[in-house]
């Protein structure tokens, strides 16, 4: 039984990666110039959500959006267990905080089944609210409960109250803290050339260390990738710095589950010069036009199956919203997301390079905060100005 568990929790961790790596590609498509930052696993749970609620149509689209059928992961029960481990992930010496509510609509008819399982294998808070007469006073609860679980990093999610006609809110937060295990001296930090898109030079504080890392180089996508360790082992900030200084794009087009994987896998020891920018990062997506291109449909529509939800079967999501944030400086990283989908009543009724050498971050990049352990991205960027 404990074997067909980790069977699950990995198949999930590469649905995890696949999904999000599609989702990031749709991200970065919409926004050329533009950071792109948000949590894989903060939207895979938030729809890991609605997909065991789900039959039919809905079922299998979510199932091949989220990367479940492509990573063998079919079984109702296994997907449920796989995200209970998920968001039971923890690690010494660096906080990793996973939560999510489901607020119900007090006349909604909700299957017990499903409160319990949201409350069970996603350890959400289930409760049900008035959103017609309290809107303002859930909309300041939501809001405090996603600063709260962030520790005050997304402070707010909503802007005023919900729209009455609300049946069913899921939220998920993800909140990350590591400390890197060796940390950069503050002294050292000095303003070093980095340029934008490739092409544009600005100057920006560059923190810098000698030491030895987890680096690699991969010819196939002309790149090289090297891991910053968290203290505690388990989470490292994985750095894919192209050759080119253009080359960002390039590097995007090759990215596959494949090529992360293999990534990861490769790294070896290797004496490096690192030269890092500190930055902070903070996005805001809207995500329905980006899930219908990857062929997420019928949950947006009339035809939606949500039986599993409710008996009645008149829901539908209205809108799935991602909020991030990641801040990178001498002592580590902080960084945290929050994901909600609103559902409403539908209208029916290796390599090895001589030492020493210097890994210079000083063009565009793509970067990872990585489990080593289950081999997941639990948060993943492209930066491509300061």
């Amino acid at each position: 039984m404990a074997i067909l568990a980790q069977d699950a929790t990995a198949q999930l961790a590469r649905a995890n990666n696949a999904f999000g790596l599609s989702l990031f590609r749709e991200l970065r498509s919409a926004r050329q110039e533009e950071n792109v930052f948000f949590s894989p696993a903060s939207v895979s749970i938030a729809l890991g959500l609605l997909y065991f609620g789900a039959r039919d149509k809905t079922l299998s689209e979510l199932s091949s959006v989220l990367g479940l059928a492509d990573a063998g992961l079919v079984d109702r029960n296994a997907v449920l267990s796989a995200y209970k481990s998920l968001t039971e992930v923890k690690s010494p010496n660096a906080t990793l905080d996973i939560a999510s509510a489901v607020l119900i609509k007090q006349s909604a008819t909700i299957l017990d089944q499903y409160k319990c399982d949201a409350s069970w294998y996603f350890q959400a808070q289930v409760r049900s609210v008035d959103f017609l007469r309290d809107g303002s006073k859930v909309a300041a609860e939501i809001n405090e409960w996603v600063s709260n679980k962030t520790n005050g990093k997304i402070p707010r999610l909503l802007r005023g109250a919900l729209p009455v006609d609300t049946a069913l809110y899921l939220i998920n937060a993800v909140y990350f803290k590591g400390t890197w295990l060796t940390t950069f001296q503050a002294s050292a930090t000095r303003s070093m050339s980095f340029y934008n898109h490739g092409t544009d030079e600005v100057k920006v504080p560059t923190m810098s260390v000698h030491r030895t890392f987890s680096y690699a180089y991969l010819q196939e996508i002309r790149a090289s990738a090297l891991a910053i360790p968290y203290a505690g082992d388990r989470f490292s900030m994985i750095i894919v710095l192209p050759s080119s200084r253009t080359g960002l794009s390039s590097l995007e087009a090759l990215l596959t589950v494949e090529v992360v994987e293999k990534l990861a896998n490769d790294l070896v020891s290797q004496d490096v010069i690192l030269l890092l920018p500190k930055f902070k990062l903070e996005t805001d997506y809207d995500l329905v036009a980006s899930l219908r291109k990857l062929g997420l449909e019928s949950a947006f529509g009339n035809n939606a199956d949500f039986s599993g939800i409710s008996t009645a079967n008149d829901l539908m999501v209205s809108d799935v919203k991602h909020r991030a944030m990641v801040e990178v400086n001498e002592e580590g990283t902080v960084a945290a997301a929050v994901t909600s989908v609103r559902v409403v009543p539908n209208h029916r009724a290796r390599s090895h390079p001589r030492p020493p050498m210097t890994f210079h971050v000083e063009h565009p990049f793509l970067f990872f905060i990585w489990d080593s352990v289950d081999k997941r991205a639990m948060f993943m960027g492209a930066v491509t100005k300061l």
